[in-house]
């Protein structure tokens, strides 16, 4: 498993998810196996960034990039109201542990 993570800056939250779930079946068939969005839980900071981690299957790496390189996922991104991708890159786990 790898994942990719990306700090997206967005205008509004609820257009951000509305077109994010919509584009489930499309990440997934890139070879997205799901996603976990992050954003800071202080209420008087700027909640308009984002970090979305999507995780990926190892076999399937090359062509999940292609995916999010491409013009069609620029377009998504613009449609869901992304002003920025601040930073993006890939991850491994290295450990994992209950409590």
């Amino acid at each position: 498993m790898v994942y990719l993570y990306a700090e997206h800056v967005i205008d509004d939250y609820e257009r951000w998810v509305r077109h994010h779930e919509a584009n489930a079946e499309t990440r997934a068939a890139h070879g997205s196996l799901g996603t976990q969005v992050f954003r800071t839980r202080d209420e008087q900071a700027d909640r308009t960034t984002l970090l979305v981690i999507q995780e990926i299957d190892d076999d399937r790496l090359e062509e999940a990039l292609d995916y999010f390189g491409s013009e069609e996922f620029r377009a998504t991104l613009e449609d869901a109201g992304v002003i920025e991708v601040r930073d993006a890159g890939l991850l491994d786990r290295v450990h994992l542990q209950d409590a």
